[in-house]
């Protein structure tokens, strides 16, 4: 079966129109998601993929993109997930922000982590490739304000790269050179000072990278509420391919034009 995924959540910082950051990717067995931010649970739930969960992989710390792992990490979703999924977090910080939400939300002194009773807890840094359900996963950093990874995943005939969240860098557009599909934020619809200051993109700003990486289409993510076919317009104004908005449930064929 092909490479797929599913959008879980595309909102950014705070989950006002649907779930933050969480992308699906999907075989007929088994799920890879990418993030897990707020609302991100409930919409696996939904969907029928929390059972399917095989691994996470976290891009970086912030809480739009982690929140829902303390929640998934619970004593009542864990008692339904039929495996021991792997959690991938960046090298020394995601650990240490792991174990700050553990204690800060902890019953009792002695209560176990909650992660690590849960989750296989590894750790990734820049230069890793990692080998899950099938699928390829390789990294970059990006120009955010933590460390933070792009990641590029394939399964050997397809791939797509998920920017996470950052500027446009030289090392975002290598990851994504001639991908399927690129997921990229466009946080700002033009504002390139507010972008710079936050370590974010502009609509035009992922349109730009896009063309130039050869992705062969565009997801845009990390979407403020506001006029989201407003961003679709400017970044179709730099790319020449397919452009679309990333919704909850929305589902792509990765290989397929």
């Amino acid at each position: 079966m092909s490479l797929r995924v599913q959008v879980v959540g595309s909102s950014g910082a705070a989950p006002l129109e649907g779930a933050c950051s969480a992308f699906a990717l999907s075989d007929a067995e088994n799920v890879v998601l990418l993030d897990c931010g707020p609302g991100a649970l409930e919409r696996l739930w939904q969907l029928g993929l929390l059972t399917r969960l095989e691994a996470i992989v976290i891009s970086h710390m912030h809480a739009d993109h982690i929140l829902d792992l303390l929640l998934l990490a619970g004593e009542v979703v864990r008692a339904s997930l039929p495996r021991r999924p792997q959690l991938y977090v960046p090298a020394e910080h995601g650990p240490t922000v792991l174990l700050g939400l553990d204690r800060a939300f902890a019953r009792s002194e002695d209560q176990p982590d909650r992660f690590a009773a849960t989750f296989n807890v590894l750790e990734y840094g820049a230069d890793d490739t990692l080998a899950v359900a099938g699928l390829t996963l390789t990294f970059a950093p990006t120009a955010h304000a933590q460390p933070c990874f792009a990641a590029r995943a394939s399964d050997g005939r397809a791939s797509l790269v998920y920017g996470a969240d950052g500027g446009p860098s030289s090392a975002l557009e290598e990851l994504a050179r001639d991908c399927d599909l690129l997921i990229l934020e466009a946080t700002y619809a033009e504002d390139e000072a507010e972008a710079a200051a936050n370590g974010h993109m502009t609509a035009p700003m992922a349109g730009e990278l896009a063309a130039r990486a050869g992705a062969r289409r565009l997801l845009l993510t990390h979407l403020l509420p506001g006029d989201h076919e407003e961003i679709r317009r400017l970044a179709c104004e730099r790319f020449s391919g397919p452009v679309a908005l990333a919704r909850s449930g929305d589902e792509y064929d990765v290989g397929s034009g």
